[in-house]
């Protein structure tokens, strides 16, 4: 699983979490240049309940954040090369830019109307990616219990900002996210159970690692995947995820 944020033209931003179309281009040409193919979340999980078949060498994109930049420059490349991708939205991020209307590639998030336009695209799958933890501060980072808060309230505050983006995405684009991805990679044993009880079967962490995948709906739990830095070049972070 690869995990890219966001995207941009603009080569003097590049960085860490931001990559330019064209590097995207280059990965997908490679990956299919050497057998692998595209294959979505929901492919995954069907394999691991009903048997359905995957491709001998499949792989996934992923993109956090929900950058409107995702819309501009990704969708149009999934379609050109065949791919597909689950792009995760923080709840509040949206909320922000679709009740201003502003939309920018080089800084705004995905408003309503652009998460629709992706899901009905048939190439992205929508991922809960919380509401408002997506900072660090306070002791806490991302989703995860920080130090000698209280397992009660701990479990509430948590909770209720998992459900504040799974309702606001079914009230205003007809979404039931059914991917959870933790911000920052971060969380905790209690998370884990909060977010099998709402039905969430595939859970995203920032672990770096290839994940081997069962009928044992476990192994769609805590999934590895490898951040695409838009400071290498396409080689170079292949050869990292020993995929030649």
């Amino acid at each position: 699983i690869i995990m890219y944020h966001s995207v941009l033209r603009d080569t003097s931003r590049t960085g860490k979490y931001i990559i330019t179309p064209q590097s995207i281009e280059e990965d997908l040409k490679y990956l299919a240049g050497h057998g692998y193919k595209s294959v979505t979340a929901g492919e995954v999980m069907a394999y691991v309940e009903d048997g359905t078949p995957l491709p001998p060498k499949p792989y996934m994109l992923t993109f956090d954040d929900g950058c409107y930049n995702n819309l501009t420059y990704v969708l149009p490349l999934l379609e050109k090369y065949d791919a597909y991708a689950v792009v995760s939205v923080v709840g509040s991020y949206s909320k922000n830019f679709s009740d201003t209307g502003e939309a920018s590639a080089a800084y705004g998030y995905l408003r309503w109307q652009d998460i629709s336009e992706l899901a009905a695209s048939g190439r992205i799958e929508i991922g809960n990616h919380s509401y408002d933890m997506h900072s660090v501060g306070a002791g806490r980072i991302g989703a995860q219990r920080y130090k000698g808060e209280p397992l009660e309230e701990y479990r509430q505050k948590f909770a209720a900002d998992c459900e504040q983006t799974q309702e606001i995405l079914r009230e205003k684009c007809g979404i039931s996210p059914v991917i959870y991805t933790y911000p920052f990679g971060a969380y905790c044993d209690v998370s884990q159970e909060i977010l099998k009880n709402k039905g969430f079967k595939m859970i995203l962490t920032c672990n770096e690692h290839i994940n081997n995948i069962t009928r044992d709906a476990e192994s769609l739990q805590l999934l590895g995947r490898f951040n695409r830095s838009g400071r290498v070049d396409t080689y170079s972070f292949f050869k990292k995820c020993k995929i030649f």
